[in-house]
């Protein structure tokens, strides 16, 4: 029995021996004493996630487009259609409206968020009392989440029972007009989006604003100062240009960011009334889930991927070119 014993005792030991020599040659090899596998084992969460919603959804959405799936059809046969899908897409005359209207929506609100913005940071670069309660009252929006921030607007913009349309509607009939009709009328409609959509991320810009008028040196604002500069001078000659690096981040960020505005549509108008307001990411949603059309779906997302990318590439480009013909 004794004998059993110790015989049990060294097999078992030969096997921790023989695990700790494997597991010392792993680390050997994908430790930080192998500079060229380590960065990779670094690496790997970030790459294994990236590729789990990033990389995949969208060679998945290369493969649907380029099939004929319909939702509402789960067993028919699917076969290649090549670049129907697309052809299908670019025909089809709600498309080019969603599409004029996204741009449109994404212009004006973009527009009006970096000017507000920049002219937030430029008065609190000044001595202002209560700067820093005046700041979180002005960030609010920003961190309500875009679904409750919509509801919020949708209620104060009920009709008649609203806390805008009340009061609105209250000095339109003293001069003797009709109640306003915020989300009933289609060119008010978009306008009360394109309000809602400043409102909130406005602060964003307020934000990267104020973060790039804080990394510009003091130097060339105390030359300017001594040559007698006006402000209005200094602004254009030495602020812009030097707030070019914060100003292209912001507008990129946020004209992607607008380009796929959803939440704030789809609970106020519904991409109502009519087809108004409705943009390319709504024409997506009604294409895929309430026609049943994944294909045209898939290839849809792919255009506005692509469209987005063009734009952004474009700007940057633009961007560039004056910087370089202002050097």
């Amino acid at each position: 029995m004794t004998d059993i014993k110790a015989l049990a005792g060294r097999r078992f030991g030969i096997a921790e021996r023989a695990d700790r020599t494997r597991a010392a040659s792993l680390l050997s090899r994908l430790g930080p004493s192998n500079p060229a596998a380590f960065p990779w084992v670094l690496m790997a969460p970030t790459l294994i996630v990236l590729f789990a919603f990033g990389i995949y959804p969208f060679l998945n959405a290369l493969y649907i487009a380029s099939q004929n799936v319909i939702l509402s059809r789960p067993h028919s046969p699917r076969f290649f259609v090549g670049l129907y899908q697309y052809q299908a897409v670019i025909q089809d005359p709600e498309f080019w409206h969603a599409l004029r209207t996204t741009i449109w929506f994404t212009v004006q609100a973009v527009f009006l968020q970096f000017w507000l913005g920049l002219g937030l940071a430029l008065l609190f670069q000044r001595a202002v009392r209560g700067a820093s309660i005046l700041r979180i009252f002005i960030l609010i929006p920003m961190i309500l989440p875009p679904l409750v921030a919509a509801l919020i607007w949708r209620y104060m913009f009920y009709p008649g029972a609203g806390l805008v349309t009340y009061y609105a509607g209250g000095v339109t009939r003293a001069l003797g007009m009709g109640e306003i009709p915020f989300l009933s009328d289609p060119t008010i409609a978009f306008h009360t989006l394109v309000f809602v959509d400043v409102w909130e991320w406005t602060p964003f810009m307020f934000l990267m604003m104020t973060a790039g008028l804080a990394s510009i040196p003091r130097q060339p604002y105390e030359a300017a100062e001594i040559d007698g500069a006006s402000a209005w001078r200094v602004f254009w000659t030495i602020t812009m240009p030097l707030l070019k690096p914060a100003i292209l981040i912001a507008v990129i960020i946020r004209t992607m960011d607008a380009f796929r505005t959803y939440e704030l549509i789809v609970v106020m108008t519904r991409g109502g009334p009519g087809n108004a307001t409705t943009t390319l990411n709504v024409y997506l949603t009604k294409t895929g889930l309430e026609f049943f059309d994944a294909s045209k779906a898939a290839a849809i997302s792919l255009i506005m991927m692509m469209t987005i990318i063009v734009m952004s590439l474009v700007f940057i480009r633009a961007m560039r070119m004056r910087s370089q013909s202002a050097a």
